[in-house]
């Protein structure tokens, strides 16, 4: 079987999944594109030989889309998810499922009425082999039980002008989601910590910032988010436990020596660093659609939890004080 997709927003990471899941996912071709640029699904659609629409109701509705991929901008998500919840359509939405923790909590509701899975949200680093790498450490035999993880979250700019609160929604939310991921549990309490910003912030806004959690068995977790850092995108990740350490650097890259100079490449885009985790991603939601198996990745109740810890951070930032983080209870569908 074939998974027919529709894919919502062809921007850079809308193209790149589409052409991800039209030449290197098994089981998946793209039929139906729709962008609000339309000479641009246009022409992704000619050349992968899909069809374009003029609307989402459109695409949503198409008999020949079996599931939906959104990738519109991060406001729209939520009302393109409960669009194809209603159709009862699978989807894979893109971070973060919802902006705002309200918007997200009416996504799981419906999912929840409906009363079975069709959203993985796109956490993708869940799928990065560094990261899995990273995760298999904390056992007896590898480094115990985490202490302390550390996080850096470095772009080469901030693609869309800098907001200090929208790098704790698109941004960290990445952090918020994979150390619940790493850890096994949720996070509890959050502070930010603003400090000397880098020449090419914006008047009112601070970049790079700090971010401090905590999680139920008292974890602390660290991350330094820096939007314009100006060489490169780097993201790393290091956990203490208590009979030692696990360092998670930038991928696999190659460190290259030669003539007296030794050095590694640095990405420019995220794309580059996580291409791997983004195609594995893809691979198994197709996967799991084509043979009825759980959905392997983010559900909709962990795109939930993100959004409850950026909103949570986001009223640290604005009043300087620790907030804690309170979850609602879990729906059985989650658990």
């Amino acid at each position: 079987m074939t998974i027919r997709v529709g894919i919502i927003g062809v921007g850079n990471i809308g193209t790149a999944h589409a052409l991800n899941l039209a030449r290197f996912v098994a089981g998946s071709t793209v039929s139906v594109l729709y962008d609000v640029d339309q000479p641009r699904a246009v022409l992704l659609a000619d050349e992968l030989g899909a069809r374009h629409v003029n609307t989402v109701a459109a695409l949503i509705e198409a008999d020949d889309v079996d599931a939906v991929l959104i990738a519109s901008p991060d406001s729209m998500h939520a009302e393109h998810a409960m669009e194809a919840i209603a159709a009862g359509k699978p989807m894979l939405c893109e971070k973060p499922l919802a902006v705002g923790d309200a918007n997200a909590r009416a996504v799981v509701d419906a999912e929840v009425s409906h009363g079975s899975r069709l959203i993985q949200v796109g956490f993708m680093r869940r799928f990065d082999p560094g990261y899995v790498s990273l995760k298999a450490e904390m056992t007896p035999a590898g480094i115990g039980e985490a202490l302390i993880v550390h996080n850096v979250h470095r772009n080469t700019a901030a693609p869309y002008g800098l907001r200090t609160e929208q790098t704790l929604t698109n941004m960290v939310t990445h952090e918020f989601d994979i150390n619940r991921w790493l850890l096994g549990e949720d996070l509890t309490s959050v502070m930010v910590l603003p400090g000397k910003s880098g020449s090419l912030t914006p008047k009112g806004e601070q970049d790079p910032i700090l971010v401090i959690l905590q999680s139920e068995s008292g974890v602390l977790v660290e991350i330094e988010a820096f939007c314009n850092a100006r060489y490169g995108y780097e993201v790393q990740c290091r956990i203490t436990g208590d009979r030692g350490q696990a360092v998670m650097g930038d991928g696999t890259w190659v460190t290259r020596s030669t003539d007296f100079i030794r050095g590694s490449q640095i990405p420019e885009l995220w794309l580059g660093r996580f291409q791997d985790a983004y195609r594995l991603q893809l691979q198994a939601w197709v996967t799991a659609l084509n043979t009825g198996s759980p959905l392997l990745g983010a559900s909709a109740w962990d795109g939930l939890a993100a959004a409850v810890v950026s909103d949570r951070a986001i009223e640290a930032y604005r009043t300087g004080e620790r907030v804690n983080i309170d979850l609602p209870l879990k729906p059985d569908l989650y658990r």
